[in-house]
């Protein structure tokens, strides 16, 4: 590979620039466009010539509306988790690491296997909401490393059920410009920030 320069704005590899530039350096690939001067610092050290440029709105639309995470068209990505435990709590019951959230009243709490390991960001803390059964839920407590909670109410849901973190807006599913906002980050970045763990399948 050899380039003369590469747009490496709002990270949009999303592998961190501290990894990134000394392998472009290696490729000799000579100068990159990044976002801001803490980025600018990071490949001037591995001896990269550096120009500065913020993504604009206008383009920012364009590469959502790529990866559909604009709300205009069917998704590319559907990220599902699995409901792996289900318990009924009463009233008052603490959720989750610190109780920053508790029960209002008896409900049935289910316990999905995913967590801020495997991308899922921990601002979406009783904040997010998540799709099970063509049903949102609001996702409660704290996001652990390998799991969070969802309240499901006194709906009969299933263990093993799919949990929908975010898809297709049609069927009333979560979105990552959702969960942008949930999470104060773009769409693309919450995309590009999850983990190793989660099997990638094509459908």
């Amino acid at each position: 590979m050899r380039a003369e320069a590469l747009d490496l704005r709002a990270d949009a590899y999303g592998h961190g620039l501290a990894l990134l530039a000394p392998l472009l350096r290696e490729l000799e690939v000579r100068r990159v466009l990044v976002s801001d001067a803490h980025d600018a610092e990071l490949t001037r050290e591995a001896g990269l010539e550096v120009t500065t440029s913020r993504v604009t709105a206008p383009e920012f639309a364009d590469a959502a509306a790529v990866f559909g995470v604009d709300g205009t068209q069917r998704p590319v990505m559907t990220v599902l988790g699995e409901l792996i435990a289900i318990k009924r709590v009463p009233a008052g019951a603490g959720v989750s690491y610190g109780y920053t959230f508790r029960t209002e009243h008896p409900t049935t709490l289910g316990l999905v296997g995913l967590g801020y390991a495997d991308g899922i960001p921990r601002l979406g803390s009783n904040r997010a909401e998540l799709s099970i059964d063509g049903v949102r839920r609001p996702l409660v407590g704290r996001i652990a490393m390998d799991q969070f909670v969802v309240d499901l109410g006194d709906a009969e849901v299933t263990l093993g059920a799919d949990v929908v973190v975010f898809g297709d807006a049609r069927r009333g599913e979560p979105t990552a410009r959702e969960w942008a906002g949930w999470t104060e980050r773009t769409p693309l970045a919450v995309t590009s920030g999850l983990g190793h763990r989660i099997r990638r399948e094509a459908r």
